[in-house]
This record gives structure tokens, C-alpha cells and sequence, in this order.
């Protein structure tokens, strides 16, 4: 009888143990289910997203020809622009010199004006 006691005691206790075993591995096995679910989802939207932009890089970029096409037409366009800036700083400078002359030609007059104004007074 008593092994049979034992049995009757210990059998419960072991069933309820491996039944406690089994729910929390099901139970876990169920969580790592859903993480991976989620995780498979965030690499397609990832996947997606890449995709996309390999798609949108291809599309916005140019040929080694157009860039150096490109470039070339800047050069050209800022050696035209510093010629202009040449020209300007040309003509700047030759104004310059005529204003410079015409305002000492002014000075002149304005002292010549002046001491033939003096000679007139001593005159009187």
C-alpha cells in the first residue's frame, strides 16, 4: 500500500508539474510567434522602403556626360560673367579718371573765379 499511496500522491503533483511545463512553453512559443510576426513585418517595410529609394536614386541621378556637360556650361558661364566684370571695372575706372578730371578743371575755374574776383576788388 505504500507505493500505491506514493503514486496516488505524486502522480497528481507531476501531471500538474508537466502540465504547468507544457502551458508556459505553449505560452511562450506563442510570444516569440508574434515578436517574429512583427519583426517579419518591420523588414518588408524596410525592404519597401529601400526598394524605393534605390528606385528614386536611379531616377534622380545623371550620367557621368550630363555632369561633365554641366560643368563645362558653368565654366563658360563664369568666364563670361568675370569678362563682363572685367569690362565694368574698365569703364568704372576710365569714368573715374574723366570725373577726377572734370573736378579738378572745376577747382580750377573756381579759383581762377575767385583771385580775378580779388584782382577786381583791389581794382575798386
Amino acid at each position: 500500500m505504500g507505493v500505491e499511496i506514493i503514486v496516488a500522491v505524486i502522480g497528481p503533483v507531476v501531471a500538474g508539474m508537466i502540465s504547468v511545463i507544457v502551458w508556459q512553453s505553449k505560452r511562450n512559443t506563442e510570444s516569440l510567434h508574434i515578436s517574429l510576426t512583427e519583426v517579419h513585418k518591420c523588414v518588408h517595410q524596410v525592404e519597401r522602403k529601400v526598394d524605393g529609394l534605390s528606385l528614386n536614386v536611379a531616377a534622380n541621378s545623371v550620367t557621368r556626360e550630363e555632369l561633365a556637360r554641366h560643368v563645362d556650361l558653368e565654366e563658360e558661364w563664369h568666364a563670361q560673367h568675370h569678362e563682363e566684370v572685367k569690362e565694368l571695372r574698365r569703364e568704372f575706372t576710365e569714368q573715374t579718371g574723366k570725373l577726377s578730371h572734370d573736378v579738378a578743371e572745376m577747382k580750377d575755374m573756381q579759383w581762377q573765379i575767385r583771385l580775378d574776383q580779388l584782382e577786381d576788388r583791389k581794382k575798386k
